[in-house]
């Protein structure tokens, strides 16, 4: 059974399509599937660790509806899946898939746009299924909420020690504003750590690519050798970095079930407009607390909020068995069984 996955990561989107369209496609591998990506160069630059995993890669995608044609070229005889995680691929992208690929999947995160497809997967945090019934065909296999979140290997394996952990002080940060972090929140971050006082250990990480990794760098350098940065960490790192913090400070994309997972207490810095429902909801279930959108305050407010926790470490605790009930860390499994049990087929147009 051939899988092609279609996904993007650069400077402006970051690397969390990448990030759980790779876990995806290794958990559909572990159940009989050849994968391939479909990707633009610059995907292959911002991360290349992936593609080590999986080397059966079309390169240079254009987040057009011609890469339909070009995916066709490349595999003639059509796929079992065909896989879209991209915000600038819709319904006209999926509508050219029909008769190519067997089943589409689709992953998306708002229920704003119209989708052609047999599966569509919404992790977001209590999203429902009847939110997407005027977005796609009827019969379309509807997976929504954290239940189904894509999650590394690593995360899942790292859960129970990591459960066992449980932050009773701020003593180890992980600072993680995505992999590229365009807008330099994670600088920002660090700066309201050094005002907030006390003595932490500090886990910073970012891209090779990131834009503004030597001023994150410098700023690093500033904290002392309790601080380090780590650049293109592997999942395997990525989840040991978590699971040993007493508290994340990052964006509240994708990366946010990884520290549910985990049982991690976090603060959540919006960088982008999409990511303010997900913000509220996992806020509301007691898991996290929103500091905010990013802007010229960002730095006070996220010593304000330090300062808080180191005050009342109760609420530590409390943020890290809310965060845990969020999410499983099984949704990848769930979103293959449903693949693989479904018999929809893809439409015909």
């Amino acid at each position: 059974m051939q899988a092609v996955i279609r996904c993007d990561a650069g400077s402006v989107i970051g690397g969390g399509h990448l990030v759980r369209c790779g876990a995806l496609g290794t958990a559909l591998r572990q159940s009989g599937f050849e994968i391939a990506f479909a990707v633009s160069n610059e995907t292959m630059t911002t991360f290349p660790q992936l593609f080590a995993d999986f080397p059966d890669t079309l390169k240079g995608m254009t987040a057009t509806e011609s890469d339909v044609e070009r995916m066709a070229s490349h595999w003639p005889s059509g796929v079992e899946l065909a896989v879209v995680d991209h915000y600038g691929l819709g319904e006209g992208f999926e509508r050219g898939m029909a008769g190519w690929a067997r089943k589409v999947l689709v992953i998306d995160d708002a229920p704003s746009r119209r989708h052609v497809c047999t599966h569509l997967v919404d992790t977001t945090f209590r999203r429902r299924a009847e939110e997407y019934g005027a977005q796609v065909e009827s019969g379309t296999v509807l997976l929504c909420g954290s239940d189904y979140a894509m999650l590394r290997q690593s995360f899942r394996k790292e859960r129970y020690a990591a459960l066992e952990r449980v932050p009773r002080a701020v003593r180890r940060v992980l600072i993680s504003m995505g992999l590229s972090d365009n807008a330099n929140a994670t600088q920002a971050v660090l700066e309201g750590l050094l005002d907030a006082g006390g003595t932490y250990e500090v886990d910073c990480v970012l891209g090779s690519a990131a834009p503004h990794l030597y001023a994150v760098g410098t700023a690093i350098a500033a904290g002392g050798p309790g601080w380090r940065l780590h650049t293109d960490a592997d999942a395997q790192t990525m989840a040991a970095l978590t699971g040993a913090a007493d508290l994340v400070i990052g964006a509240p994309g994708s990366a946010s079930y990884e520290r549910c997972c985990l049982g991690r207490p976090a603060l959540l810095l919006v960088v982008a407009d999409n990511q303010l429902h997900n913000a509220a909801a996992l806020q509301e279930a007691g898991a996290a607390i929103v500091i905010g959108q990013f802007s010229h305050d960002t730095a006070d407010r996220v010593a304000n909020a330090v300062r808080m926790l180191a005050a009342d470490p109760t609420k530590l605790r409390d943020m890290h068995l809310a965060a845990a009930v969020v999410c499983d860390g099984k949704g990848v499994d769930r979103v293959v069984e449903a693949v693989l049990n479904s018999r929809a087929l893809a439409p015909r147009y």
